[in-house]
């Protein structure tokens, strides 16, 4: 290879490295043979500048520094098949960070569009001297703040985390799981939810080697190994294929690649021995791929499967129909064969498939192809995106911190489970699953939000806080007088509501944010059937003693929900013990016989000292209330031994109150 490249523009032959540069060069010019020859040069100049720029710099492998942004625009040339500036910006892109070179200089050499892209990605570098959380919270919002920007950005972002993880090997043990785990929870969920499977899949697979590399292995060799598996879907081509062609449908099937963090999450869900685990992986479901070239085709493919095999009930979800947030479309199926083995089809058109494994990559793509200009599903797919990244924008700019940000979106992104509703002009709303009608005005408008009074769902009225079902029509009512209350917090699913509410909540005064707090709580107890007659003096103690703060900020924590109900209700319980209360069970039961024998058998059961029963004046009548005043040994039976009374046929009502002896 010596004298390769040797008339590149910025060559030069002291380079550090030189051979070893020259080969990851070679290796991305044959990626981007879709380039014309005269941005294949400049490519290769572009590399020999960053060449010049990195001198000097290693990798912990040893090799020349510069072949890991090579790389980086290697995979973005192979996944994606970007253009000259996103190429050159991926070689370029750790340039201002780590050497002299300024934005200025790239602008002059390479153009404002190079220089703007590096610039973006220098923006995403890691903030130094914080703590790990912190870290992963800062890089989160930055990556879905630059996503709203300039995917592209994000695009170098990944393609740079995924060269990283595949070289992660030359890093000591502890700083590779600290990576690892990072990947896992900051780019694998982001990368879920913009489609970016190509990304995604690697991604957890990398992360899953690095955190439990003889698990990984072990799975592998048996995914690997199992011959009989191979013959048996090989044959299961062949015979599906034959009946699309007599059929004339033009249609290719093929196994779905299966994630290995995927089956190792499945086999620890189950408890059995390794024998039966092992079984699990040869005996699982056979995953497939059916592409088409149009619409129809998909739903003539469907027809034929479902007429050759026994459709499974209630395992058909037509996502063309009804596109995914991320722009994903497929109809998934499951059916059985004549001995009782269960397959998973995938029937999607090309295109539809080029979405599913790139998401926003190859939606980008379409967007530059004026070819396509036509295609109408497109812009659906597109608009849920913008919607989804915009959600999060207005999140992040209503956050107090980056942390805030982060665990307001974390818990949407780690479930990716989503129900479909409908606005009054049909238009599709992707939402989490278990998500309410607040949810769906916050994910409209804040200020729809805000002035939320009540809405109608399938022509029916409803509460603001009433959950909803996929499918469903919403049609919303607003108020100018209307205002979010710190009940919303406990009923809303996605982050935009829960920190919208918990913005407006903030501008309250103090006071009336401290009362609401306190009404809160008190109507949870109460639904627990509990009650406690010194409520107020017991929190200020709790206050004091655990949060050090006082009454009002503590009770201002409870309305904007920063305090965990069922840790504060067993802090409760156990300080109401410590101070020598005294508790009081009062039941409405129906009036038969062995009523108070149940009863006091549970009380009994756990634990719990019986100091004196209250019964009815009138013995007689179809239903009469009865108390009980107790005292427990130890706090923590109070809940089960209430869930139990509860669970009798004959008590209609129950409530538990705690005072001082």
């Amino acid at each position: 290879m010596s004298g390769q490249y040797n008339d590149a523009k910025y060559f030069d032959a002291s380079l550090y490295g030189l051979d070893d540069i020259r080969h990851s060069i070679t290796d991305l010019v044959v990626q981007v043979a879709y380039l014309s020859d005269t941005e294949k040069q400049q490519l290769i100049d572009c590399c020999f500048f960053a060449a010049q720029s990195h001198e000097g710099q290693k990798r912990q492998s040893g090799e020349p520094y510069i072949c890991h942004p090579i790389k980086v625009a290697e995979i973005l040339a192979k996944e994606v098949r970007f253009d000259l500036p996103v190429l050159q910006a991926a070689i370029l892109h750790d340039v201002i960070e780590d050497t002299p070179i300024s934005k200025e200089e790239l602008t002059t050499i390479f153009g404002e569009e190079v220089a703007s892209l590096v610039d973006g990605v220098s923006k995403l570098e890691k903030d130094k001297n914080i703590s790990r959380e912190l870290l992963q919270a800062k890089t989160f919002e930055k990556l879905v703040n630059a996503m709203q920007a300039d995917p592209r950005v994000v695009m170098i972002k990944f393609a740079d985390r995924m060269h990283n993880m595949q070289t992660l090997g030359a890093l000591r043990p502890d700083k590779r799981k600290r990576i690892a785990n990072e990947t896992l929870e900051v780019y694998v969920p982001i990368a879920t939810h913009l489609g970016m499977f190509i990304f995604k899949t690697e991604l957890e697979e990398l992360a899953f080697k690095h955190l439990y590399p003889w698990r990984y292995k072990s799975i592998k060799r048996l995914v690997k190994e199992n011959e009989k598996r191979k013959a048996m879907i090989a044959d299961l081509i062949d015979e599906i294929q034959l009946q699309f062609q007599q059929l004339g449908i033009n249609a290719t099937v093929r196994e779905r690649r299966r994630n290995l963090l995927n089956i190792y999450r499945k086999l620890k869900a189950n408890k059995g021995k390794k024998a039966v685990r092992q079984q699990k992986i040869i005996n699982a479901s056979i995953p497939f791929i059916v592409m088409t070239d149009s619409v129809d085709d998909c739903y003539r493919a469907l027809g034929v499967i479902h007429q050759f095999y026994t459709p499974i009930f209630n395992k058909l979800t037509d996502y063309i129909a009804s596109p995914r947030v991320n722009g994903y479309q497929s109809i998934h199926t499951s059916v059985l064969t004549t001995d009782r083995r269960v397959l998973t089809f995938q029937i999607r058109t090309k295109e539809m498939h080029s979405v599913a494994e790139s998401g926003i990559i190859a939606l980008w793509r379409h967007y530059n192809q004026s070819e396509l200009a036509g295609s109408v599903w497109r812009l659906p797919q597109d608009k849920s995106i913008r919607r989804w990244l915009k959600n999060f924008k207005t999140v992040s700019s209503l956050s107090s911190d980056s942390m805030e940000f982060y665990k307001a979106v974390k818990r949407d992104l780690s479930a990716f489970d989503e129900i479909q509703v409908l606005t009054p002009k049909g238009e599709p709303m992707a939402l989490p699953k278990g998500s309410t009608v607040i949810d769906f005005a916050y994910s409209i408008h804040r200020e729809l939000g805000k002035t939320l009074k009540n809405a109608k769902v399938n022509g029916v009225d409803v509460p603001p806080h009433y959950e909803l079902d996929a499918g469903q029509m919403v049609e919303l009512f607003t108020d100018d007088d209307a205002r979010p209350t710190a009940h919303w917090l406990r009923c809303v699913k996605t982050a935009r509501a829960r920190v919208a509410i918990r913005h407006y909540l903030r501008t309250l005064p103090s006071e009336e944010l401290a009362e609401a707090g306190y009404q809160e709580l008190k109507d949870y107890l109460s639904k627990q059937a509990v009650a406690y007659r010194d409520l107020r003096s017991m929190l200020a103690q709790i206050a004091k003693q655990q949060y050090q703060i006082d009454i009002t900020d503590f009770l201002c924590k409870i309305a904007l929900n920063e305090v965990s109900y069922r840790k504060l209700s067993k802090s409760l319980q156990a300080l109401s013990h410590c101070s020598g209360m005294i508790g009081v069970i009062t039941l409405l039961v129906d009036n038969r016989p062995k009523v108070l024998s149940k009863v006091t058998k549970i009380i009994s059961k756990n634990k719990a000292n019986i100091l004196r029963i209250h019964f009815p004046d009138d013995t007689r009548a179809e239903q009469v209330e009865i108390s009980f005043e107790i005292h427990l040994e130890l706090d923590t039976q109070l809940d089960k031994m209430i869930e139990s009374i509860k669970a009798l046929n004959f008590v209609k009502h129950i409530q538990y109150e705690e005072t001082i002896k």
